[in-house]
């Protein structure tokens, strides 16, 4: 979790530094930090030399010791012992030979196995060998008188132990002669008997005078560690003064830096600092005090950027999130309410767009600070993004119905505020807004959940008329859900080949078909039909229409290119609707143009359809694409006329062809004389302006004859035929002749149907 926000303004808090002088600091402040240390650098390697030096001496002594014990006393011990152990081997050898025996031919007599006598005999060769070096080795040596006469009589007796037992007994083996080496074995084992106690006095010997040795190598590395050891402490007593002197000159005013940091860590921005000295502490003492000031200078201007919105002041998206989280951390553990309202400024755009940016801010502001008037604790307010602003309503009662009037009163309270007229530019603007409200308590939701219930609110305040609020309720969040469903898979339903096209015919006076009308159909492989209703607002919001519209105007060039090639058809136009987005699409001019080129299809029979809204919401580009596309031959008709607000003075402007009646009018054209009236004013109009006239929504013979006896010569509707397939449209072209007598005066009548919405 993030670190709360400070509170500009807090009162700052102020802990006591020890500024007091030592003797340490007094004496060495003056110095700066380099020369101390070089200094007591200079002493500690003076001390080390010495006391390296004396070390060294007394290693060499100790080291000259231990040498001549090992090269005066231990080499001969173990020669000596080496000696021992290969007399005893040569018993053990001569009793391994001993241990198995072969049966001979003569009866009752036995003899050595070959194979163990011959290695016995190799292996005591070699102990002999090895026994005569040993002896060279050692007898070279230096000895003592007592040395010499025990070594003397151990080497008659080893000569005697040769000559009388081994040497014997290597021909006995070689005889494999059992009893003879048998008795040999037993002479062998008795004179190494005799000669043992000589070698191991020899052995004890040299044990004697290699301790004598190292006794008085030991006096010597006492008498070293002593006079070490005196320097030592000598040398660490001064040291440690010199050294508690030098830490405590620097330590103190460390600590004092520390502690500084530590209160700037924990966001104390407001320590005294006393600066006291000439060295380099005293100088980092000096610029943390400055750094000090700027840091809680830019702590402040830090904070309110993090959490405060740079142009109205109020709390940014992140304070709010944090606000939010505390609301539902504290809804765990009460049953009150608590609600958050997302307010949208009702056509702010219109205010970049035409009187600027610079403008559009100073509204903003405006704006903010009438709402913070109104909102007060214990709720607050934040603007997350252009002119979206959040309330956050805190402890309101635990009873919903007291609760949401509560959230319903400040909802009017803040509408009110913004629909106060306001000056922009000299002129008086009267704004509104749409809000968006989700009630909230024993932490139900997350903060994302809340800001998307409420943006779905909000928007559902928009789509029924702006200037109001709206509250949230699940069967919103079912129909987001359902939108989303829809928009993903309306992505890859044009490479699927999802799309159908269907075909309205449009129909003379006399019947005889003079075009249709494109209308687009979707049919998903799991979904099943989806109606154009739902698909074609999520195409047009989610940009969808713009591949989508590619896809229709292409799929209609290529059947225009198809009935060209058609005597009975090459007269027929087809009429394709247009969508705002697509049309304002830069690159909408050349589609077209490259469609047409593409199919080869005849640019002179194929109407686009645009709405007096797209017209009229940019009325100069509008002019100029349709002049572009006129050039190539395309027509234009003028889709729902009537519904919107377009002036005699516009149309004359507009490159048009064909007016369509929307259906509004003709539905009760029979029965009410004011439709007729409004009718029958169009069709005068456009007879004026040269324009010809189709009614759509055409669905009796009586709406049919009014409007005939009105001077209307073109209709469509399903009177004439429902969109159809291109297929059954053919076949519905092939049994209608292209000329028809008018139907019956009393035909039956079809049943209204449902608008098409392309």
């Amino acid at each position: 979790m993030s670190t709360p926000p400070l509170p500009l303004g807090a009162p700052a808090w102020h802990a006591p530094l020890d500024d007091r002088l030592d003797i340490g600091h007094g004496l060495f402040s003056r110095f700066r930090i380099g020369t101390r240390l070089a200094a007591m650098m200079a002493l500690a390697a003076l001390v080390t030399i010495v006391l390296a030096t004396a070390g060294i001496r007394g290693l060499a002594a100790s080291n000259e010791s231990l040498r001549a014990v090992y090269e005066q006393r231990m080499k001969p011990v173990r020669t000596l012992s080496q000696i021992a152990h290969l007399m005893l081997s040569n018993q053990h050898l001569l009793q391994m030979a001993l241990a198995k025996t072969a049966a001979q031919g003569t009866p009752g007599r036995v003899m050595l196995l070959p194979e163990l006598a011959r290695d016995a005999a190799q292996a005591i060769e070699y102990n002999v060998v090895a026994i005569d070096r040993l002896w060279r080795l050692y007898a070279t040596g230096p000895h003592t008188p007592q040395e010499l006469a025990l070594s003397d009589r151990f080497a008659s007796r080893r000569a005697h132990y040769l000559r009388e037992a081994v040497m014997p007994a290597l021909a006995s083996l070689r005889s494999l002669d059992y009893q003879d080496t048998q008795r040999l074995a037993a002479l062998v084992r008795q004179l190494y008997e005799h000669a043992s106690p000589d070698i191991q006095a020899l052995i004890d010997l040299q044990f004697d005078q290699a301790h004598a040795e190292y006794e008085s190598g030991v006096q010597r590395y006492e008498l070293t560690r002593q006079l070490a050891l005196g320097a030592l402490l000598l040398s660490m007593a001064t040291l440690c003064f010199l050294g508690v002197m030098l830490i405590r000159s620097i330590v103190r005013p460390l600590r004092q830096v520390t502690q500084v940091f530590r209160h700037i860590a924990h966001g104390k921005l407001d320590t005294p600092i006393n600066v006291l000295g000439q060295d380099e502490i005293s100088t980092v003492l000096s610029e943390l005090r400055t750094m000090q000031t700027r840091l809680a200078t830019n702590e402040r201007a830090i904070h309110q950027l993090a959490y405060y919105d740079s142009l109205t002041d109020l709390p940014n998206r992140h304070l709010l999130r944090d606000r939010i989280q505390t609301a539902l951390t504290a809804s765990r553990e009460d049953d009150q309410h608590r609600a958050l309202l997302l307010l949208d400024l009702d056509n702010f755009k219109s205010i970049n767009d035409t009187l600027g940016h610079e403008v559009g801010d100073q509204h903003l502001v405006e704006m903010a600070q009438r709402l913070r008037s109104v909102v007060h604790a214990p709720h607050c307010i934040a603007r997350i993004g252009g002119d979206e602003f959040v309330v956050l309503m805190d402890r309101l009662p635990t009873a919903e119905a007291a609760a949401l009037e509560q959230v319903q009163a400040l909802a009017g309270q803040l509408l009110a505020a913004l629909a106060r007229p306001s000056m922009l530019t000299g002129q008086i603007y009267c704004g509104s807004a749409s809000i968006g409200i989700c009630l909230f308590k024993n932490h139900n939701a997350t903060i994302k959940d809340l800001l998307k219930r409420a943006d779905a609110a909000m928007y559902q305040a928009k789509n029924a008329g702006r200037n109001g609020y709206c509250l949230f309720d699940p069967a919103m969040q079912a129909q987001l859900e359902v939108r989303a469903t829809l928009e993903t898979a309306l992505r890859g339903a044009v490479q699927g080949a999802q799309f159908q096209l269907h075909f309205q015919p449009q129909v003379s006076a006399t019947g005889r078909p003079v075009g249709a009308e494109v209308l687009l159909r979707w049919h998903h492989p799991v979904y099943g039909s989806v109606a154009p209703a739902q698909f074609i607002p999520i195409a047009e919001s989610s940009g969808l229409i713009l591949p989508i519209g590619a896809w229709v105007l292409e799929q209609a060039c290529i059947h225009l290119k198809t009935w060209g090639e058609n005597p009975r058809t090459r007269h027929l136009e087809l009429a394709v609707n247009v969508s705002a987005r697509q049309f304002r699409h830069p690159d909408f001019v050349d589609q077209v143009h490259q469609a047409l080129q593409q199919t080869g299809a005849n640019p002179a029979r194929l109407v686009l359809e645009l709405t007096e809204s797209l017209v009229l919401d940019d009325l100069a580009d509008t002019v100029a694409k349709m002049q572009a596309l006129q050039q190539h031959g395309v027509r234009f008709a003028l889709d729902d006329f009537g519904t919107g607000y377009s002036s005699l003075a516009q149309l004359k402007r507009l490159p048009l062809h064909h007016l369509k009646i929307d259906r509004s009018f003709v539905q009760d054209i029979v029965s009410d004389p004011s439709d007729a009236a409004i009718v029958q004013t169009i069709i005068g109009m456009s007879r004026n302006l040269g324009l010809s006239v189709i009614a759509e929504g055409v669905e009796t013979p009586a709406q049919r004859q009014t409007l005939l006896q009105l001077q209307c010569l073109v209709f469509q509707g399903y009177l004439f035929g429902q969109p159809l397939p291109i297929a059954e449209f053919e076949q519905w072209l092939a049994q209608h002749p292209f000329t028809l007598t008018p139907p019956a005066a009393n035909a039956t009548t079809l049943t209204p149907q449902p608008r098409e919405i392309p």
